[in-house]
């Protein structure tokens, strides 16, 4: 993506967008402001109806770091995320969404992480989870074997195993360091080359495509939070991703990217079909009253064609 004026090495844009959450918002710009690196800002686009994270920012104003945007007449994601195209400087660009914690030390090991590993194009970490209390309840991205500080996957490596068990291990967008050069489509229209509700893997996949390489800290360096309040725990959101993973599966599978072998996408349609019937048939009620239900169904009956077109 084109830029109008030049990046500052080694500089790191926080991009924060906002709506409707002071207190959760709070502790994520405390945490932003927070850390021991000390060559990024911290861009906050609040699309609010109401003047209460507005009234919250006030707190912060004394920071030198911190770039607030009242963007009220954002009708949509999309429109408030644009905000940061506009206005991030750095080099490298950490996505922050407005319930999650970025621990103090995450931005100096990142991209410490960068100086040292020339091939990586990603650098994330194993997550804390969090709910909306900030209790701890676990932790996300055991998946992946890390001996030492963090480990480093060849990208091809990587993108198999995010495709063939439709699981995320490299983490959310708050999770993952990235420079923004290394990205053609990125997250500031609240998708990524047309996947919304996947948008995160999307990227990741295409920043992995042209070999490069993916670290992951085997200590947790940001805190997701899971609430009842999430898009992600809604069920349309839920058949709409296993949509876009059947997509983006099968587009990589094509162009022999990831997926190269058929067994390893046939690996990808036997998960999305166990997971229908074992989690979306036993709650029908709630799911076929959905707006992507028929979609959902469409994509089902597709996969169950290709896989028995193979003897599947």
């Amino acid at each position: 993506m084109a830029r109008k004026k030049e990046l500052i090495p080694w500089f790191v844009s926080v991009l924060i967008p906002t709506f409707e959450r002071p207190e959760l918002l709070e502790k994520t710009l405390e945490s932003a402001l927070n850390q021991t690196y000390t060559n990024y800002e911290v861009i906050v686009a609040d699309s609010s109806r109401d003047e209460d994270t507005q009234v919250l920012m006030h707190k912060f104003r004394g920071s030198d770091k911190l770039i607030y945007v009242r963007n009220r007449e954002a009708r949509n994601k999309a429109e408030n995320f644009r905000v940061f195209e506009e206005l991030a400087r750095g080099e490298f660009l950490q996505w922050l969404m407005d319930d999650d914690i970025i621990l103090p030390n995450k931005l100096q090991y990142m991209i410490r992480c960068f100086k040292q590993e020339k091939k990586v194009r990603i650098v994330t970490s194993r997550r804390g989870l969090i709910d909306e209390k900030g209790t701890m309840l676990g932790q996300m991205g055991a998946e992946l074997v890390i001996d030492g500080l963090y480990g480093v996957y060849k990208g091809r490596e990587i993108g198999n195993v995010i495709l063939e068990d439709f699981k995320n291990p490299i983490g959310e967008v708050s999770a993952v360091l990235f420079r923004w050069r290394d990205l053609r489509n990125h997250y500031f229209n609240a998708e990524s080359r047309g996947y919304r509700a996947i948008a995160d893997v999307a990227m990741w996949l295409e920043l992995l495509e042209g070999g490069g390489e993916c670290a992951v800290f085997r200590d947790p360096l940001s805190l997701y939070r899971r609430h009842n309040g999430q898009e992600s725990m809604q069920p349309d959101y839920i058949l709409l991703s296993r949509i876009e993973w059947f997509m983006l599966g099968t587009d990589y599978y094509l162009r022999r990217i990831f997926l190269t072998q058929w067994k390893e996408y046939a690996n990808l349609l036997y998960a999305l079909l166990a997971e229908y019937e074992r989690d979306i048939q036993p709650r029908i009620r709630v799911f076929n009253r959905q707006p992507h239900f028929e979609a959902y169904t469409v994509a089902i009956n597709e996969m169950k064609d290709i896989l028995k077109s193979h003897g599947g």
